[in-house]
């Protein structure tokens, strides 16, 4: 990989950092006026969460950063280099160590954003405190899963890492088809920022078209239960929503990735 696109990467990861860090602390300074007792550090996690907050730049390198850490590689590697990689791995060996380390990187950089947030929060706000029949949590966020705390977050924590390991191999899937390594760069943001805007294309007033849409909606996928339309509730529980969100993403991506394979068969 050249050293550009390293630093590239290097930089964005410190950016995506020194925001993270920013808006967590901002978040704090805005929540100062509310009396910091009980499970106050519960509900400024979600807060801080897609969907709840109003951070777009956040948002928006994460689409970057998140599919790209483990994908970019694999990507340069079949721009430049495919024909070596068919020699020594094959293309499906190839698409095997693509998928599993795009996956892992796209849920890892989740899973410990969202631990760095908890820390944050703890050290710097307010200790965590887990109400186990939260009567709040539904008022506060759209939808949840349990009213417990602990459970909410440690399903939600799993939950978002799965679901940006799954939009990180999709926007590999589609980076197959890029043969400018420096296009690819900008797939995870123009795609998620498509996928966001999409459903109001919609009327989205009407039930049909709400159900329909907030089952492909990315944040249905990495963030779930973070979002609604309309400030109704969501057409669909968060846990239904999810499965049928991953199972769409995954579904295109495999179409794509078979796309990719067979033609590169043909042309062997």
């Amino acid at each position: 990989m050249p050293k550009r696109t390293k630093k590239i990467i290097v930089i964005a990861v410190i950016l995506y950092l020194i925001l993270i860090t920013i808006y967590a602390f901002t978040t704090f300074k805005d929540r100062a006026g509310l009396l910091k007792q009980g499970n106050i550090s519960v509900h400024t996690f979600f807060e801080l969460q897609s969907g709840l907050n109003d951070n777009i730049m956040v948002d928006i390198l994460e689409m970057f950063l998140f599919p790209l850490l483990g994908s970019v590689l694999f990507i340069y590697l079949k721009n430049n280099s495919l024909v070596n990689l068919q020699q020594r791995i094959g293309y499906r060996g190839f698409l095997k160590r693509g998928i599993t380390t795009t996956f892992l990187a796209g849920a890892g950089i989740s899973l410990l954003t969202n631990l760095y947030e908890m820390g944050l929060i703890n050290w710097f706000y307010y200790p965590f405190v887990y109400n186990f029949a939260d009567p709040d949590l539904n008022s506060f966020r759209p939808s949840n899963l349990t009213n417990n705390d602990l459970t909410e977050i440690i399903l939600f924590i799993i939950f978002a890492a799965i679901g940006w390991g799954i939009f990180a191999i999709f926007i590999f899937s589609v980076g197959l088809f890029v043969r400018k390594t420096a296009l690819y760069f900008a797939m995870g943001p123009v795609l998620g920022l498509i996928l966001i805007l999409l459903p109001i294309l919609g009327n989205i007033h009407s039930l049909v078209w709400r159900v329909f849409s907030y089952s492909w909606f990315v944040y249905t996928l990495i963030a779930p239960g973070q979002y609604t339309f309309i400030s109704e509730a969501p057409p669909i529980k968060p846990g239904l929503s999810f499965v049928i969100a991953a199972i769409i993403y995954l579904a295109i991506a495999a179409l794509l990735i078979g796309i990719w394979y067979s033609k590169q068969r043909k042309e062997a």
